[in-house]
């Protein structure tokens, strides 16, 4: 069995000094890290992932801040993306190689429906819109056979806009969503995520399959819908190029989202990739870590399918009700109270729901 993660010490009353030890094949089974900011949170992520790395393990991490690159530039296994700069993104790039052009269509469409539905306040994609992209996706993608070149942004965008001018003498309904789909695709072409969508060198999601850590700076990025929608594209491409290695009982990829409420949010009805992966791709050895401020706003199919719950210091009562709910047994829930609310900087409750279950237990984590 591979060598486990040494996450801390045990300093619960009954636990005697113990080592708390991951399993790095738990972590197929994904896991959250939630508490307030300055509590641990990032020197958890980077425990984890300098151990993942140096054992030849790809791990991915999504920083919303900057702050991994600090604590993990300059390891012989890290890798350090900034997007625009040494990393490219094709929005409209088929997402496996054999998917045919009907295919092609709506998986753009899926990625445009994830992005609306997370960067814009209770925003979906309409029918109209849905058709609209349909049409002008199919003959985008159409055009470009035989090429092996997809559709760029920008080319999608000003197809919009003419199909905008060939409508205006058409129901007012269909002009608005033409105006819509513009007023979301613009921002998209220019300056700096212009540049991440229309670089035409560096590294592919799909690069990051390979052994050791690649850190994705995102606080290149000015918007948050710029972090919002390269963040789901690179989501989608390792959700997709993991399958094709095949099934395996071992941790093949992790894949880390900071400021997980952002790309997960806890919308009625949404299902987030995120979500996806932790629900779908654990026996293809891919495991998804989140972390987030406020557990309040993350997905709860996300908190619900993960096996490794990490809580550091939390003020906020909804929060603190929340993780006591999805780590303890409701009958206990008292007796853990005290250790939650009383919790230090450094300090976290874990638990782990695995085929073998661990705790709650109180960790001092490893400095």
């Amino acid at each position: 069995m591979e060598q486990g993660i040494a996450l801390g010490r045990c300093i619960g009353e009954h636990d005697g000094g113990k080592s708390f030890i991951i399993e790095p094949s738990w972590l197929t089974r994904s896991a959250v890290i939630v508490g307030k900011s300055g509590t641990g949170k990032s020197h958890d992520i980077a425990l984890i992932s300098k151990n993942l790395g140096s054992r030849g393990h790809s791990v991915v991490i999504l920083d919303w801040t900057g702050e991994h690159v600090e604590a993990l530039a300059g390891l012989s296994y890290t890798h350090i993306l900034r997007p625009g700069n040494d990393f490219r993104l094709s929005l409209l790039a088929k997402e496996e190689p054999d998917l045919d052009n009907d295919e092609a269509v709506l998986a753009a469409i899926d990625t445009f429906s994830h992005y609306i539905r997370v960067s814009f306040q209770e925003e979906r994609l309409t029918p109209s819109q849905r058709n609209i992209l349909k049409d002008i996706l199919e003959s985008l993608y159409g055009r470009q056979d035989g090429s092996g070149q997809a559709p760029t942004v920008l080319e999608l965008l000003t197809k919009v806009k003419e199909y905008e001018g060939s409508q205006k003498k058409a129901s007012q309904g269909l002009y608005e969503s033409c105006a819509s789909l513009i007023s979301r695709l613009a921002p998209l072409t220019v300056g700096r995520t212009g540049a991440v969508f229309g670089a035409q060198e560096g590294t592919e999601p799909t690069d990051m399959l390979k052994p050791g850590v690649w850190v994705v700076d995102l606080s290149v990025l000015r918007y948050d819908e710029a972090k919002n929608i390269v963040s789901q594209l690179i989501l989608k491409r390792l959700f997709h190029g993991v399958r094709r290695f095949g099934t395996t009982d071992q941790l093949r990829q992790l894949v880390i989202v900071d400021e997980a409420h952002n790309i997960a949010p806890d919308k009625p009805f949404y299902v987030s990739i995120p979500d996806k992966i932790a629900m779908e791709n654990r026996k293809y050895g891919q495991g998804i870590l989140v972390a987030t401020t406020s557990p309040a706003q993350l997905s709860k199919n996300l908190l619900r399918n993960v096996s490794l719950r990490i809580s550091h210091m939390l003020d906020d009562g909804d929060d603190i009700d929340l993780m006591l709910r999805f780590m303890v047994n409701k009958y206990e829930a008292e007796r853990f109270i005290s250790d939650f609310m009383l919790l230090e900087i450094g300090e976290a409750m874990v638990r782990v729901s695995t085929p073998v279950h661990v705790g709650p237990e109180k960790v001092k984590i490893r400095a």
